[in-house]
């Protein structure tokens, strides 16, 4: 593939580490194996909106990345790639009223040891991130990542060289809207799933371009919740994880409120803790939370905050949310 023109610096609020990053993405199981990762770089291929697949070579730069596309045809694929890479590495969201407050929480100290410096890294697009996301109802993230990936296979553009290496990009909204829900059943686990799917990429590709990013969160959740399929761990997790709505909640499941009692010992109050890093950005703070916990390699137990105790915490809590 070739590449048009010289890198561009696309900015990133700070604080913001690429290698934190890259770390994020080598430990994202939805999307296990679709970038390449170096030292200091990533290859990750994009669907552009008339489908033409460009791989972007990502690089650290002052003050954010340095962008490289290769296979563009010129300014506009340039432009829609720079948005494109901007919201999968979430550049432009600002995490410092976030800090403020994981600062002044004790049981995040080990946390933010490993994860300050990190945006949340999203799905390539919407198609991609839906698509996963109902895939992953009632099922493993490992097999939902497979069947993912092998609809990109069937439905996306040929594959493209770089480096020696072949890149998949995912299939555009349009593309999979066209397809029967026959045509969908082998990537799903049964007939109603592949329903749901049908419903959703149909919908999401009457959307006007760039609409999911532009409305405000309650309507974006409300129309969300008007699909067939669409249960509320899937519009929240569009909302947050494709979209980057970082004022949507994490879901919570089993594994994030076992990630909270590890973290502020059993009987935290849930309730208190999302009113505390409510608002903008409750969603990077659940983030945080997973990711850092992870990378701590941390069980159930083996992580306590500088007050530990559910009865400690609870009142500075609610002396703080106050």
């Amino acid at each position: 593939m070739t590449n048009l023109g010289e890198p561009v610096t696309l900015a990133a609020a700070a604080p913001f580490e690429l290698g934190l990053s890259l770390r994020a993405l080598a430990g994202f199981r939805p999307a296990q194996g679709d970038a390449q990762l170096g030292v200091d770089r990533v290859h990750q291929v994009f669907s552009l909106a008339d489908g033409h697949p460009v791989v972007a070579e990502v690089v650290p730069a002052a003050g954010g990345v340095a962008l490289t596309g290769h296979g563009t045809r010129g300014e506009a694929d340039r432009v829609e790639l720079a948005t494109a890479v901007s919201r999968w590495l979430s550049l432009d969201d600002d995490p410092a009223p976030f800090l403020v407050s994981a600062r002044a929480d004790p049981a995040m100290a080990p946390v933010l040891a490993e994860t300050e410096g990190l945006h949340q890294v999203r799905f390539t697009g919407l198609a991609e991130g839906a698509c996963y996301f109902v895939l992953a109802q009632r099922t493993s993230q490992a097999v939902a990542g497979s069947r993912k990936r092998r609809l990109a296979s069937a439905f996306g553009p040929p594959p493209c060289a770089h480096g020696g290496v072949s890149h998949q990009a995912f299939p555009t909204l349009d593309r999979l809207a066209g397809c029967s829900v026959g045509e969908l059943a082998p990537f799903t686990a049964n007939q109603r799933q592949a329903e749901y799917l049908a419903a959703v990429v149909r919908r999401l590709a009457e959307w006007p371009p760039g609409w999911g990013y532009q409305v405000p969160t309650e309507e974006l959740l409300g129309e969300l919740r008007t699909i067939r399929g669409v249960g509320e761990f899937t519009a929240t997790a569009i909302a947050l994880r494709v979209l980057g709505r970082l004022d949507v909640a994490p879901a919570m499941l089993p594994t994030f409120t076992r990630a909270i009692d590890t973290l502020y010992g059993p009987g935290a109050s849930l309730p208190e803790l999302l009113a505390y890093y409510g608002g903008a950005q409750v969603g990077l703070w659940g983030y945080h939370v997973r990711t850092g916990l992870a990378w701590l390699g941390a069980e159930p137990g083996a992580v306590r905050p500088a007050r530990a105790g559910s009865s400690a915490r609870t009142p500075q809590l609610r002396h703080r949310a106050g």
